[in-house]
């Protein structure tokens, strides 16, 4: 007698799944999953400024940093003799004073959308300084797609009349958030027209302060972005955020004046007094000698707003509403410096905040929940106490989000906490004004005995799959059939039959249930089954190869204890295809399955019974062994037309997957034959009989190498018409 689950056990069971439910439902709406959900995403994006503004600014980074600032700044106008725009000398001395001071990398960050007007002989002095000094970085701008991080055309120069093709540029387009706030930063842009990632400013200028080749750009890898033996990791795709170490004016900044301001140079208040003041080269306390640029990046860029290089921060002073703007130069700023001192923010990534959300929902649900059962007369002390209990996990949520940001740089999720534990308690509460329904239960008792647990699975979560119809998806359909059954049949009396055939197809199936395939259905001998669908698959072509070759493996067990039984020996062949079909419930309204249908289904039949042709054992189409180029080890058997079609496919046999190992002589033996393939479709009939015979000395059962040789020597006689393209034609089904 079986023991009885008891009501108890069943009531948690059902708060398990439904604080599940809760927690794939907040992942849904908080992980965009199935796209944004504004509010949320927002509220999330408003925490991360919230941690800014709570761990305050780094007061030591101003003395510290690599990074020095030159502003153009309202108070040089009043000390440079020009107006605005400068002439191009300006440029041309400040670079020059700037490489004497000993600056490693300079980093313009203006766009010289036009030269010199008024005096343009000094554009080409202000191009040789740039290829004198040799550490000077210009920008360019240009429109892109921010989300994807790529250019949607191009313009000349990226807008800079000053960049050829020896300068060494970056781009400064800035990726804002929705809500208009610049909390990330791309390191490159990928231009579509050159087929080239162009490094952004920032990056281009740390490669030269890092003596990195101009040009070179982070490198996409696991999660992160790697530049310079570096681990930038990423906020998303294509940028990373930044870790603002303080509100405008964090970093050291100095007028643009005063590094012009050397005995060559007059400034303003030198004209109207007569005293040469020489901030820059005054021996006793100028900038070329205090070691204020010496082997520092220096950056020189706009703060005057009429420049609308201005930007919304995640940190501000917080003395006032609006007051965390940053000019685009600072910006620049931190990113260098997050880089130099690896000093990164590591979002948390999704596999850990799914676990923090389902295990907040279980705790929170299951524990609201027995709460709630418990029947007394105080049972306002028991709200109470539910609500107390929920928002000390608000709290707590709360207090090591910030903890975690402030100390280990680490961006824990807030919203999803957050909603998770809010909506459990909703739920419990719910929950005990709603009577259980059994329909779970029921379509598990209806289809579990007959239906892949998986399809049950998604029919419990989604019980309108059960309504006729289908849905056009990327599937690999399996197709088996057991060689000369029929003939074995005729031997054997039924009663013996099935029992044989009940084994064979019991450990088959077993393997396809195990590697998470969907059985479609038995004919006869034949077994048909699939993968990718009712749940997706990722790997469902990998996972029918898997199962295909463990097949083969247990049905070469199988033969050695038949053998010892007297049993007849069965040999099976399969045939593989990864395809567009359609999946689904097809049938009547009492009567229905789930199966597939299409060209795809058909050519794995095609598949199955092509490998009579070959004396192979397992065929794959060419779509299939496409997605596991690299997984897989297989030979291209031919180009065959199959029954039914006019274009010819690539058709391999699949030998066995890479990681599990593949003998030297497979290998050698392989490429032998393949050699001989090529040499065959090339019209080399003598060469290709040679590949082929020196294979079969390897394996000198090989079929394949046999029909090819004996093709070779038909064509050395009768060779095939000119628009022949290797193909072989299969008449049979």
């Amino acid at each position: 007698m079986k023991p009885r689950i008891s009501k108890a056990a069943r009531e948690l069971l059902t708060h398990i799944g439904i604080s599940f439910l809760v927690a794939a439902f907040v992942l849904i709406l908080t992980q965009n999953i199935l796209g944004d959900f504004p509010p949320l995403k927002r509220a999330e994006l408003s925490l991360i400024d919230l941690r800014f503004q709570l761990r305050g600014m780094n007061t030591v980074v101003s003395n510290t940093s690599n990074v020095v600032i030159v502003e153009v700044s309202q108070e040089s106008f009043k000390s440079l003799p020009d107006k605005w725009p400068w002439p191009r000398s300006y440029y041309t001395r400040l670079i020059r004073n700037l490489k004497r001071a000993g600056a490693k990398a300079i980093g313009i960050d203006v766009v010289f959308s036009s030269g010199d007007a008024q005096h343009p002989e000094n554009d080409e002095e202000f191009r040789k300084a740039l290829h004198e000094t040799g550490n000077v970085v210009l920008v360019g701008k240009v429109e892109t797609d921010m989300r994807r991080g790529v250019l949607r055309e191009q313009h000349e120069q990226y807008g800079n009349v000053y960049i050829d093709s020896s300068s060494i540029i970056g781009l400064v387009n800035a990726r804002e958030d929705e809500d208009g706030v610049l909390r990330r930063y791309m390191p490159f842009i990928y231009d579509e027209g050159q087929q080239r990632r162009i490094p952004t400013f920032s990056m281009a200028v740390l490669n030269t302060y890092l003596h990195q080749a101009p040009g070179t750009v982070a490198e996409i890898s696991d999660g992160n972005f790697e530049y310079a033996n570096r681990l930038i990791p990423e906020y998303d795709p294509t940028s990373f955020l930044i870790n603002y170490y303080g509100p405008a004016n964090t970093f050291k900044r100095i007028n643009i004046a005063d590094v012009l301001d050397d005995a060559e140079f007059q400034t303003v208040e030198e004209r109207a007094t007569g005293t040469q003041i020489n901030t820059f080269d005054d021996p006793e306390n100028g900038y070329l000698y205090d070691g204020t640029f010496q082997g520092k990046i220096v950056l020189v860029g706009s703060t005057m707003p009429e420049e609308k290089d201005l930007f919304t921060v995640s940190v501000g002073e917080g003395k006032s509403d609006g007051d965390n703007k940053m000019y685009g130069v600072e910006i620049h700023a931190n990113v260098i410096q997050n880089i130099l001192d690896q000093n990164f923010i590591h979002r948390q990534p999704f596999w850990m905040t799914a676990l923090v959300v389902f295990g907040l929902s279980l705790f929170t649900f299951v524990f609201t929940a027995a709460l709630k059962a418990i029947r007394t007369k105080y049972s306002f002390l028991v709200e109470l106490l539910g609500v107390g209990f929920v928002l000390a996990e608000l709290v707590i949520i709360y207090w090591a989000s910030i903890k975690l940001f402030n100390e280990k740089n680490f961006l824990a999720d807030m919203t999803s906490p957050f909603l998770a534990v809010i909506i459990c308690y909703i739920g419990s509460t719910a929950y005990n004004y709603v009577t259980e329904r059994k329909q779970k239960a029921i379509i598990k008792n209806m289809f579990s005995r007959y239906v892949n647990p998986t399809i049950v699975d998604e029919l419990v979560a989604n019980p309108e799959k059960l309504r006729l119809g289908g849905e056009r998806k990327e599937l690999t359909v399996f197709f088996s059939d057991i060689e000369n059954f029929t003939s074995i049949a005729e031997k054997m009396s039924p009663e013996y039959l099935v029992t044989i055939l009940n084994e064979y197809l019991n450990i088959m199936t077993s393997l396809v249930l195990f590697n998470n395939g969907t059985l479609d259905k038995y004919e006869g001998d034949a077994i048909v089954a699939f993968w990718g669908a009712p749940v997706p698959q990722i790997d469902h072509a990998f996972l029918a190869c898997k199962t295909a070759l463990e097949m083969q493996e247990s049905l070469k067990g199988l033969r050695e204890i038949w053998r010892q039984e007297g049993k007849p020996v069965l040999n099976m062949r399969i045939g593989i295809n990864t395809g567009e079909v359609i999946v689904g419930n097809m049938g009547g309204a009492s009567r229905f399955d789930y199966t597939v249908i299409g060209d795809s289904v058909n050519l794995g039949a095609r598949l199955e019974s092509a490998n009579k042709q070959y004396h192979t054992t397992i065929m794959i189409s060419e779509s299939t062994y496409k997605k596991l180029e690299g997984k897989i080890f297989a030979r291209e058997l031919d180009m065959l037309v199959v029954a039914g079609k006019t274009e010819p496919i690539r058709v391999y046999e699949l030998i066995g997957i890479l990681d599990n190992g593949i003998s030297p002589e497979t290998i050698k033996f392989t490429e032998l034959y393949t050699a001989g393939v090529r040499f065959h479709r090339e019209r080399e009939w003598n060469d290709a009989i040679r590949q082929f015979e020196r294979a079969l000395e390897i394996m000198p059962e090989d079929y394949p190498s046999k029909m090819y040789i004996d093709r070779s020597r038909l064509y050395q006689t009768a060779p095939p018409p000119d628009d022949w393209n290797g193909s072989f034609v299969l008449t049979t089904k």
